[in-house]
């Protein structure tokens, strides 16, 4: 599913580059020599349904629940064109659009963009296809293309198969073509010079987009930050967008991601040694996570400093424990971590109106046995957020439901993590156990905050629940190895965490996707007269 998300978002790139003008380099250079700023292979689900490892993966693919939240996506991706670029929906050409969006997900496949600073991005994007759905894709983005530009291809002179289409604006020369075997689509000004060279890679029996390794599933080398401007997305990137390196491949039965992002100037990283708390941990583990060395980028984050409730952490740990859905925590090290939290918990007592709009169900008080806050409301979760001391270092300790009894964890199983000098990011989770239960704190939060809940039958929820009894443990690291460098691996089921699996079933039945979330786009849910949880709610997950 999620390789399918990446290339159905990148096809939707074309039609961008269809109907928008591209941006203008920020530094304003003037022109250079072409440099890619983009080169993506995906192998395909076809080839990959041959592929002894890819079992495992396969079997979710082809479950029911996929079938059905991967149809629902294709047909509101399809829709999505004119959506981004703020036309009436076309029902008719949209149809039209559906086979072809499946076909990048079943067929070996890849894209290129590439663009000199002050200009036009050139994109090709080129698929294997047979004869009998190169043209399909002959006649069908051709009247997709009509649709969204108003003006009719015309046929390629001298040729059989292909056609252009002239725009008024950039990028104005958009063309179908094909060699050996390959059905190519191309973007770019006047001619493109891009689409020649991947042509005359395939004729002379060359990959045509050089990524990766041989054994690569997926292979991805972006600038992120010059992307987003070759698509001209709407949006003025940040100006720290890394360079990221990406690639999925099979290990054992697991899928292996691996990759770089290259930051353009230094991460000025402070990785002081890890301080665990373990005294708060319990053995008991479902997941566990801890992160360091982030406090330059929350000194400059106005997000962070407008709050102004004390001094900047620089590690945080995250775990929850097996068996229950509410046992999540989190502790993060301070200096002075009483006053931090009387200064935190100040700033909730005085914000939380803005988030918890829920008729005085659910709020947050002072604590009567401890400094802190605890939990007033609904009795499906109980938050709190209160100080500790573990040997001399003291800790904001919260969690979404208290822990009666702690048997403290010992380090022994993070010996090998905790010798890495240069790790920063360090996560380890039952994933299956884990979806379960951000889902219902997820489902609880939305409900207390007033926002929409997952529908208990969406495609999507459905689906979270038919994978996580097939997915098993999770693990991810994050490096520096270099002092603008950070390195990440993960050896998964699937090739997401739990939570990230959440938010992209949050955005998969988005009634905009691909913009936005469900929780903050679909109408909000209603509370009853008497208080009580809505059908669609926590406990209905369970």
């Amino acid at each position: 599913m999620y390789i399918r998300r990446i290339r159905c978002i990148l096809f939707a790139a074309v039609f961008l580059l269809a109907g928008s003008r591209a941006a203008e380099s920020a530094d304003g250079a003037p022109p250079s020599t072409p440099r890619t700023i983009a080169r993506i292979y995906w192998l395909g689900m076809k080839q990959l349904a041959g592929e002894t490892n890819a079992a495992h993966l396969m079997a979710i693919w082809n479950l029911p629940e996929s079938r059905r939240l991967g149809q629902q996506m294709l047909e509101k991706l399809s829709l999505a064109p004119w959506l981004l670029l703020h036309r009436n929906p076309d029902t008719n050409a949209a149809a039209r659009l559906q086979p072809l969006l499946d076909d990048l997900a079943e067929n070996e496949s890849c894209l290129e963009i590439r663009q000199t600073s002050n200009q036009p991005g050139e994109l090709v994007l080129a698929v294997r296809l047979d004869d009998q759905r190169a043209a399909l894709w002959q006649t069908n983005l051709a009247r997709v293309l009509e649709s969204l530009t108003g003006i009719h291809p015309v046929p390629a002179p001298g040729h059989d198969y292909g056609w252009s289409l002239k725009k008024h604006h950039d990028p104005d020369f958009l063309e179908l073509t094909r060699a050996g075997g390959w059905t190519i689509v191309g973007a770019a000004e006047d001619h493109n010079d891009l689409l020649d060279e991947l042509r005359d890679r395939i004729q002379h029996d060359r990959p045509p987009v050089a990524v990766g390794a041989a054994n690569d599933w997926l292979a991805a080398d972006m600038d992120l930050r010059r992307v987003a401007g070759a698509l001209a997305l709407g949006w003025n990137p940040p100006p720290d967008l890394p360079d990221i390196s990406l690639a999925v491949a099979e290990e054992g039965t697991n899928i292996l991601l691996h990759g770089t992002a290259d930051f353009p100037r230094s991460l000025a990283l402070d990785l002081k040694p890890w301080n665990v708390p373990t005294n708060l941990v319990n053995w008991n583990l479902g997941s566990f996570v801890m992160v360091r060395g982030f406090k330059p980028w929350l000194e400059s984050s106005p997000a962070w400093t407008n709050l102004q409730i004390g001094p900047l952490p620089d590690q945080a740990f995250f775990w929850s424990l097996s068996g229950s859905l509410m046992k999540s925590y989190c502790a993060v090290p301070l200096p002075d971590a009483s006053n931090e939290v009387d200064r935190l918990s100040d700033w909730v007592l005085q914000n939380q109106h803005r988030w918890l709009d829920t008729n005085s169900l659910a709020r947050f008080e002072k604590s009567s046995s401890f400094d802190g806050l605890d939990w007033k409301g609904l009795p499906y979760m109980s938050p709190f957020v209160r100080s500790m001391m573990v040997g001399n270092q003291g800790f904001v300790f919260g969690g979404a439901f208290p822990d009666s009894q702690v048997y403290p964890v010992s380090t022994r199983w993070l010996q090998n993590a905790l010798a890495q000098t240069n790790l920063v990011y360090f996560d380890s989770e039952e994933t299956g156990a884990r979806i379960e239960q951000w889902l219902f704190m997820g489902q609880f939060a939305r409900f207390v905050s007033h926002k929409a809940q997952l529908p208990f039958q969406s495609p999507g929820l459905l689906w979270l629940k038919a994978v996580a009894p097939k997915l098993g443990y999770s693990g991810t690291q994050v490096a520096e190895t270099g002092p603008n460098q950070l390195s990440f691996t993960r050896q998964s089921g699937l090739g997401f965490t739990a939570i990230e699996l959440n938010l992209l079933v949050d955005w998969l039945e988005s009634p905009r996707f691909p913009i936005g979330l469900h929780t903050f786009l679909a109408p909000p849910d209603e509370l009853n007269g008497s208080g009580k949880l809505p059908v669609d709610s926590p406990t209905a997950v369970r």
